[in-house]
C-alpha cells in the first residue's frame, strides 16, 4: 500500500499493485494534513497537520481509533518505534512528545484529549522539528527492570540533525518510564532542513536540505559519508531503498534523483531482480496460457453476500435455525419440526468450490406437541437441544437422530429459549414462567433456577467462559447471573431499561479481546470483560460491556444493578432496522461483526467496531425470526416467516478479517516483546511443536530466549539428552538472534539467490515464507499485506482464494537461514 496526505484534509490509500484508491481518510475538522506515517506492524496510520491535530486510523477496519490535539503548532512529521509500541510527534515551535500507542488504541471510548504524552522535549529544534525517523535498531539490556534502548534522528529549521536516545525502563509492578537524551548534534548543512531518515539497518543517516544538497551520516560516530549534490533547488525530501544501496532525493525542482551508494550499478542495471510468476510452475511451457488466465481472472471481484440455497421443506414458519462447525444447519418450525442438513463441499474441474446441502436421512426430527421454538447445537455437536411450546426440552443424538437423553420438563408453561454453556456441562432453559434453569446435561438434574423477571423471558446467553448468564425478557429488561456458584441464584446485574418493548435476542462476543483492536494485552488479570449484544422491541441493537471483578464477586457474593465489583454499561446502539429485532447473534469465534434479522423482513450484518452497517439482506417475504453463522464465518442463515431457510455466502474480506488482525498484531514483533504465546507460537513454525508443552510449562518467553545461555535454555527444556532436537533449536536460536540485531549488514551476490527464496509479491529474500491455499509460498508480512489491501484472490493466478489461512514452510525457511546466516558456531555464547 501507498499513503499519500494533501491539504485538501485527505490522506488516500493506494493499491500499488493495481494502482486503485483503496481508501479515503478524512481528518477531523479537514485541516490539512502535513504529514502520514505507517506504523511497522502495517495495522495502524498516523496522519497530522497544521492545527496540531494527531489522528490515528486503523488500518484493517479503515477506522479512526483517535484524535487528539497537543501541538500548539503544525505537526509536521511523526512516526512510530520499530515495535510499534511508541509514537512520535513534533512540530513547528520545537516541541517533540511521545505517545504510549496503547494508550491511544485501548481508550479509544474515552476522551479524545484525555491522552498524555509520556516524554516531552520543549527545544528539540529552534524554530521548530520538520522531521524525526526511528531507527530499526533495538538495544534490550537487563531483564528485571527491562529496558528497551531506542534511537532516533530530527531535523529542524536550525540547520541541525540531531541524534537522540530513548530509553524505556519496564518493571512488572509499575509502569514504565521514559527517558529522551540527546546523543549527539550533526552540522554541514549551510540552511534549513527538511527531511532526515535512517536506512533499513539503522546504520548510516539521510538528511537534506534548502541548501540543495542530501547527506548521509555515519549513526554511531556522525561522520558525513557523503555529500550529494545535482539539485538545482531545495531538497524536500529523501529516502534509503530497503536494501540501503540506493537514496531517492526529491526537490523543488521537479525532478527525483536515484543515488547509487555502493558503485555497482550503471544505465543499464536492473534495479529489481527479474522475476516471472512462470518461475515457480513446473511446465515452464504454459506460461503463456497460464498469464491469460491470471488477466481473466483478475477482471473478477467478489465481495457481496450472496444467497447461495433456499431451504422449503418446513410446513410452518420457521422460529429458530442453528449452526454446527461448517458441517450441520437445524431449523426448529412452527410445524412441531426439527430438520437438520449436512453440509458439503466439492471441487469442480474448474476448481470453483461448490457448496452442497443434503438433508439428514433421520430428518425430520419429530417428539414435541406444538410449535418448536429454539434449536442450538451441542458445542462437541454430537447433540442438538430443542425446546418447544409444549414445555419440554429434547437432546437428539445427531448421528442417528435419536433421543439422546430424557425429555427436560418444566413446569408446564412453553419454554423459549434453550443455550448449552460453552463447555458444554449444562443447558438453561426459559420461557413463560419467567424463570430461568439451569440444568447438568450429565444426569438431568436441576441445578439453580433464576428468577426476577416479571415477563416470559425471549433470550438467554452464556459467557464465553461458561461462567455467567444473561436473561432478557419481554419487560426490556436483562439480568446476569453466576453459575458457578450453584447456592447463590441472586443476580449480579439488573439492567432495567435495555430496550423499550421488550428484548428479543442476546448473545455474548466469543471473546474477550473485543475493546482494542486485538493488540492489547489483558494485564489485569483478576477482571473479566464481556461484550453482550441485544436486540430489542424497539428496532435497535445494542452492545454491553460488563466488567467483573472475579475475586471480589467470589468472597462477598454481591448482587445488585451494578455495584463496584460488578460494572456494566452501554458501549453502542445500531439503528438501521425498520421493526423489532428478534434475533442477534455472533459469529462462534470471532468479535469483529454482529448479525441481526427483524421484523422489518431483513437481516443486517454489522461492523462491532465501527458500528456501521456491512450488509442488509432482503430476500425473505415476511418477518425473520432467527440468524447463525457457520464457524467459520463463510456461511450465514436466516429463518423467517414465510417458511423458508435463506443460506448466505459472506464474502471472504469479513471471513479474513479477524485473522488477520490476529496475524499482522504479530508483525515485526520483537523477540524482546514476546509471550509465552510468541515463544509457543514460534516453535510450532520452525518444526519444533515438540517442545511447546515443556516451553508453557517453564513460561519460555522471549526475553529469556535472549538473555539466557543455549546451555541453560537445553537444560530448561530437558533436551540435552536428546542431541538431534538440541542441536535443531540452537541453530534456530541462533538464527533468532541474528535476525532480531538487523544491525549487521549480510552481503548478497543476487547471482546467487535461489528464485525459491524470492516472494512473488516482494521480489525479496523471504525471512518467515509460508505456504497459501493457492499452494504457493509467500513472506508472511507480505501476504498479510496483500490482504490488508483488500485482495482475497491469489497474487499469482488472481483466483479467488480458498480461506486466507497459511502454513510456515519450515523447510524453505531453514534453507534460506543457512544461505544468509550458515551454520551456528560451535561455542556456547
Amino acid at each position: 500500500m501507498l499513503a499519500s496526505a494533501s491539504i485538501d484534509g485527505t490522506t488516500l490509500l493506494w493499491n500499488l499493485r493495481t494502482g486503485s484508491k483503496i481508501h479515503t481518510m478524512v481528518q477531523v475538522g479537514g485541516e490539512t494534513v502535513r504529514v502520514c506515517r505507517f506504523s511497522p506492524d502495517s495495522t495502524l496510520l498516523a496522519t497530522a497537520g497544521d492545527n496540531g491535530q494527531v489522528c490515528l486510523w486503523d488500518l484493517i477496519r479503515r477506522n479512526l481509533v483517535r484524535y487528539f490535539q497537543k501541538h500548539e503548532g503544525a505537526v509536521q512529521s511523526v512516526c512510530f518505534s520499530p515495535d510499534t509500541s511508541w509514537l512520535v510527534t513534533t512540530c513547528t515551535f520545537g516541541v517533540m512528545k511521545l505517545f504510549a500507542t496503547s494508550d491511544i488504541i485501548d481508550s479509544c471510548f474515552t476522551d479524545n484529549q484525555a491522552i498524555t504524552a509520556l516524554a516531552s522535549i520543549d527545544d528539540a529544534h529552534d524554530l521548530g522539528v520538520v522531521s524525526c525517523d526511528f531507527s530499526t535498531c533495538q538495544k534490550i539490556t537487563g531483564n528485571e527492570p527491562f529496558t528497551k534502548v531506542y534511537q532516533l534522528v530530527t531535523c529542524g529549521n536550525d540547520h541541525y540533525v540531531k541524534l537522540w536516545e530513548i530509553t524505556v525502563i519496564q518493571s512488572k509492578c509499575e509502569t514504565s518510564t521514559v527517558k529522551i537524551s540527546l546523543c549527539r548534534i550533526m552540522e554541514k548543512h549551510s540552511s534549513a532542513l527538511t527531511c532526515v531518515c535512517f536506512n533499513a539497518n539503522g546504520l548510516f543517516i539521510a538528511s537534506s536540505g534548502l541548501d540543495k544538497t542530501a547527506v548521509i551520516w555515519e549513526t554511531d560516530t556522525g561522520k558525513v559519508m557523503a555529500i550529494t549534490t545535482g539539485h538545482n533547488r531545495y531538497v524536500a525530501c529523501c529516502a534509503f531503498s530497503r536494501d540501503g544501496n540506493l537514496l531517492a532525493t526529491g526537490s523543488n525542482d521537479k525532478s527525483v534523483i536515484v543515488w547509487d551508494l555502493k558503485g555497482n550499478l550503471c544505465f543499464d542495471s536492473e534495479l529489481a531482480r527479474r522475476f516471472t510468476p512462470a518461475l515457480f510452475l513446473d511446465n515452464h511451457e504454459e506460461s503463456v496460457e497460464y498469464e491469460q488466465t491470471v488477466m481473466k481472472n483478475a477482471e473478477t471481484s467478489v465481495n457481496d453476500v450472496q444467497l447461495i440455497q433456499r431451504l422449503e421443506e418446513h410446513g410452518g414458519v420457521i422460529n429458530s435455525v442453528a449452526f454446527y462447525g461448517n458441517h450441520l444447519i437445524a431449523s426448529g418450525s412452527g410445524d412441531k419440526l426439527i430438520r437438520v442438513w449436512s453440509i458439503e463441499t466439492e471441487e469442480e474441474a474448474n476448481a470453483e468450490i461448490i457448496t452442497k446441502f443434503q438433508e439428514k436421512s433421520y430428518s425430520p426430527l419429530d417428539g414435541h406437541k406444538y410449535s418448536i421454538n429454539h434449536v442450538e447445537f451441542s458445542p462437541c455437536g454430537r447433540m442438538l437441544a430443542s425446546c418447544s411450546l409444549d414445555g419440554t426440552v429434547i437432546i437428539w443424538d445427531t448421528e442417528n437422530g435419536s433421543q439422546a437423553k430424557s425429555s427436560f420438563v418444566n413446569s408446564g408453561s412453553g419454554i423459549r429459549v434453550c443455550r448449552w454453556s460453552p463447555d458444554g456441562t449444562k443447558i438453561a432453559t426459559a420461557g413463560d414462567d419467567e424463570r430461568t434453569t439451569l440444568w447438568d446435561v450429565n444426569n438431568m438434574e436441576e441445578l439453580c433456577i433464576f428468577s426476577g423477571h416479571a415477563d416470559a423471558i425471549n433470550a438467554i446467553a452464556f459467557t464465553h467462559d461458561s461462567c455467567y448468564l444473561i436473561t432478557a425478557c419481554n419487560e426490556g429488561t436483562w439480568r446476569l447471573f453466576q453459575i458457578s456458584d450453584n447456592k447463590n441464584c441472586e443476580a449480579l446485574i439488573i439492567c432495567g431499561e435495555a430496550h423499550d418493548l421488550g428484548v428479543q435476542g442476546c448473545d455474548f462476543c466469543p471473546t474477550s479481546n473485543f475493546i482494542t483492536n486485538g493488540r492489547s494485552e489483558n494485564i489485569i488479570t483478576n477482571k473479566n470483560s464481556y461484550l453482550l449484544a441485544t436486540g430489542g422491541n424497539d428496532s435497535l441493537v445494542k452492545l454491553w460491556q460488563i466488567t467483573i471483578d472475579k475475586v471480589n464477586v467470589i468472597s462477598s457474593g454481591s448482587s445488585g444493578s451494578s455495584s463496584g465489583d460488578v460494572r456494566y454499561k452501554e458501549r453502542r446502539s445500531f439503528a438501521g432496522h425498520g421493526g423489532n429485532v428478534t434475533c442477534v447473534r455472533f459469529p462462534p469465534i470471532q468479535s469483529e461483526i454482529l448479525g441481526s434479522v427483524a421484523t422489518d423482513r431483513t437481516a443486517r450484518i454489522w461492523n462491532v467496531y465501527s458500528g456501521t452497517c456491512l450488509y442488509v439482506l432482503e430476500e425473505h417475504e415476511s418477518l425473520v425470526t432467527a440468524c447463525a453463522f457457520s464457524q467459520d464465518t463463510s456461511l450465514f442463515i436466516t429463518g423467517a416467516l414465510d417458511k423458508t431457510v435463506l443460506i448466505w455466502k459472506i464474502p471472504q474480506q469479513l471471513i479474513s478479517q479477524n485473522i488477520l488482525i490476529n496475524n499482522l498484531k504479530n508483525n515485526r514483533k520483537r523477540v524482546a516483546d514476546w509471550k509465552i504465546d510468541d515463544t509457543l507460537r514460534w516453535l510450532d513454525e520452525i518444526g519444533l511443536s515438540i517442545l511447546i508443552k515443556k516451553a508453557n510449562t517453564i513460561s519460555l518467553t522471549g526475553r529469556h530466549l535472549l538473555s539466557l545461555s543455549e546451555n541453560e535454555l537445553t537444560n530448561r527444556l530437558d533436551i540435552e539428552q536428546d542431541e538431534e532436537t538440541a542441536e535443531a533449536f540452537k541453530t534456530q536460536l541462533y538464527w533468532l538472534k541474528r535476525e532480531d540485531n538487523n544491525s549487521s549488514e549480510i552481503p548478497i551476490d543476487d547471482s546467487e539467490i535461489s528464485h525459491e527464496f524470492l516472494c512473488p509479491i516482494t521480489h525479496e529474500i523471504m525471512k518467515e515464507p509460508v505456504q497459501c491455499s493457492d499452494g504457493f509460498t509467500y513472506e508472511k508480512a507480505a501476504i498479510n499485506e496483500w490482504f490488508l489491501c483488500g485482495k482475497y484472490t491469489s497474487p499469482m493466478t488472481n483466483k479467488p482464494l480458498r480461506d486466507t489461512s497459511f502454513t510456515p514452510n519450515v523447510i524453505l525457511r531453514n534453507a534460506i537461514y543457512t544461505f544468509l546466516h550458515g551454520n551456528r558456531p560451535t561455542d556456547d555464547n
